[in-house]
């Protein structure tokens, strides 16, 4: 499922950002603001914790006046992304997904992963700050990416359960 699922952000331009996230049945394109929550820093944060055992984290995108919410919950090993769709005026929890994505914890943030690097080489992190008005997560995504490596190694030396990988995480 990892290789069908995939997360594009475009450079920040006047504070919004172009978000895509395209899998099987799904092709859901909108541009987000860093008001009043970083989702960007939130990715990269979740992915983190996902990777780190929390069974639930959760991503908002504010699009004014929808707000997207990019929920991932893990039990017994599999993970689910429920992307729901809501009024930003909407603080219940209330809304059925308009999606959902089943695979691993790993394969999950491997994914958010790689649409971060990407996002990261396309434009410089001053430029990036400046238009976003919030710095990019480089410390978070080298945290992640450092995870994924190690998933790498470990299933290299027979040591992990968690998904394989080739090469980079990414």
């Amino acid at each position: 499922m990892g290789d069908r699922l995939r997360l594009d952000l475009g450079p920040p331009t006047g504070g919004w950002v172009g978000v895509r996230l395209t899998a099987p049945k799904l092709d859901l394109e909108f541009s987000a603001s860093p008001i009043p929550d970083d989702p960007i820093a939130g990715l990269a944060g979740s992915a983190n914790r996902l990777l780190g055992g929390d069974s639930e984290v959760m991503v908002n995108w504010n699009t004014e006046p929808v707000r997207y919410r990019f929920r991932m919950v893990t039990v017994a090993g599999q993970s689910r992304l429920e992307v729901s769709e809501r009024s930003a005026s909407d603080r219940g929890d209330g809304s059925a997904p308009i999606a959902v994505v089943e695979t691993d914890a790993a394969t999950l943030a491997r994914v958010f992963w790689r649409g971060l690097r990407r996002l990261q080489g396309s434009i410089a992190a001053d430029a990036f700050e400046s238009a976003w008005g919030r710095p990019f997560p480089i410390l978070s995504l080298e945290r992640l990416g450092a995870r994924l490596r190690g998933l790498a190694a470990g299933e290299a030396s027979g040591t992990s359960q968690a998904p394989e990988t080739t090469g980079d995480p990414g």
